[in-house]
């Protein structure tokens, strides 16, 4: 299902959030001047959204394929999208290579029964912006812990969170290859630290408004892992 987020990011950009189907994480489609995605999901459960995307696009390309995380439910279907619409693939520096090197065991491919094409990826480092045109841009932020180069995007009051937090309190698993707690926990503590009213996270529900609630909760959470865990 895709449907157009009521806040969105500015008003020169639309937001359409792709919900996750089967194992997939979700997609974003920023309709901005420089079109990109934000995640793209596991090419298996993508097919029925590629005519959708066609559509939204009115003809355009995208400009960047943006992936928050290496693992696969999140990746499995950049070089389908990219195949079809362009755009260069960017990720956090410290998931890149396993992209680039088609890495099945840390993508978590082979423990998911699936597999990741070797992939053109470019670097991006924490406080990074990429422009999507009409002054809009996405701001990197890292945020380790559930990869090593889990990132999330900023833009505004707004927080593409990828796998680090959800909303109600979720977070991502710290317990698949190059996750870490300690990491996670001080990745979600620079969250908590931060004016956001909206989350659009890799999994399950977009949250649009009272977001720093949602983060605080994620942030007891796993306070309370660490003290009882």
């Amino acid at each position: 299902m895709i449907y157009y987020t009521h806040r969105g990011i500015s008003p020169s950009v639309k937001v359409y959030a792709i919900e996750g189907f089967g194992f997939s994480g979700n997609i974003y489609l920023l309709d901005a001047e420089k079109p990109c995605l934000v995640d793209t999901g596991w090419e298996p459960d993508i097919a029925y959204c590629s005519e959708e995307v066609q559509h939204l696009l009115r003809g355009r390309r995208l400009e960047h394929v943006i992936l928050t995380h290496r693992h696969i439910d999140h990746v499995g279907g950049a070089m389908s999208f990219y195949g079809e619409f362009g755009g260069d693939i960017l990720a956090h520096e410290d998931d890149a290579d396993a992209l680039i090197s088609g890495d099945q065991e840390s993508t978590g491919a082979t423990l998911f029964g699936g597999r990741i094409l070797p992939m053109p990826v470019a670097k991006l480092t924490d406080g990074q912006k990429i422009d999507i045109g009409g002054g809009d841009s996405l701001r990197v932020l890292h945020t380790p812990g559930h990869t090593v180069g889990s990132m999330c995007l900023i833009s505004g009051d707004s927080l593409f969170s990828g796998d680090t937090v959800f909303a109600d309190g979720g977070v991502g698993r710290w317990d698949l290859e190059t996750g870490d707690y300690d990491q996670l926990l001080a990745s979600v503590e620079k969250l908590s630290g931060l004016e956001m009213d909206n989350i659009y996270p890799g999994h399950g529900p977009c949250v649009e408004g009272d977001a720093g609630k949602h983060i605080d909760l994620s942030l007891r959470q796993l306070r309370l892992i660490g003290r009882y865990g």
